[in-house]
């Protein structure tokens, strides 16, 4: 029988995927709060702020979300393990 192998990610890995999920839940809250916001309006005048702001707010999400996955990127590839002379991974 063979034993299947799990990947032992590290922990970086695990925070750049925590930061994608929880820029992911972030988006969707905002844009399904965007969403009530216009129902709860009378006027037309507001229905257009409201879709202004709601958009001003998922892009800044989005930009966020977009600098955040940069800037851990480098740090991942940064502290990225390289193999030594023998081929083993230094520790």
């Amino acid at each position: 029988m063979r034993s299947r192998r799990i990947p032992r990610w590290r922990l970086l890995t695990w925070v750049i995927l925590a930061f994608n999920l929880g820029m992911l839940l972030w988006l969707v809250v905002a844009l399904d709060a965007a969403g009530e916001g216009g129902q709860r309006c009378g006027g037309e005048l507001c229905r257009d702020a409201v879709d202004l702001g709601s958009s001003t707010a998922a892009w800044l999400v989005i930009f966020f979300w977009l600098a955040g996955v940069v800037l851990l990127g480098i740090a991942w590839f940064a502290t990225h393990r390289t193999e030594g002379p023998r081929g083993r991974h230094r520790r």
